[in-house]
């Protein structure tokens, strides 16, 4: 494949779907502030999930450093991932990005965030995933398809 194009076509870039729908939310609750858990219990059950976003996260990026592929959909993926978190979801580190979004939404008490995590997930899916996937079944082929038979897209 042509090095120019081996790569996933995502519209945005991962990280910027979740920090701007924070942001949105953050907005949101400064303009119209929803009630929410107090202080302490914010803080609390916030550090857990995103602790839990951390659990899943750091195995599966170890495991992708380990394959020497890269993380960033703009480069061209070197390997199929299909062990540890990769088992039972082909997308382990947007589910521990979900997790910390939705920590980092508890922990600063912004219930707005959690109202958009529907709208981050469709559009990780619409504008992230779906290229990527297009991208690794091209790549990779039936290699990928039974792949993607077996493990489900999120969890």
């Amino acid at each position: 494949m042509n090095n120019h194009n081996d790569h996933a076509h995502v519209v945005v870039n991962p990280f910027l779907v979740h920090i701007g729908a924070l942001a949105v939310g953050l907005l949101m609750q400064w303009l119209l502030p929803l009630p929410f858990l107090s202080v302490t219990a914010g803080r609390l059950a916030g550090a857990v999930i995103f602790l839990l976003g951390l659990a899943v996260g750091i195995p599966a990026s170890r495991l992708m450093r380990m394959a020497r592929t890269t993380f960033n959909p703009g480069r061209a993926t070197t390997a199929l991932v299909t062990k540890g978190p990769f088992q039972r979801s082909r997308n382990p580190i947007y589910i521990a990005l979900l997790l910390n979004y939705a920590g980092l939404a508890v922990f600063f008490g912004t219930p707005w965030s959690l109202l958009l995590l529907p709208v981050v997930v469709w559009l990780m899916n619409r504008w992230v995933i779906v290229p990527e996937e297009t991208y690794l079944a091209r790549k990779f082929g039936n290699e990928y398809a039974q792949y993607s038979s077996m493990v489900r897209r999120w969890v």
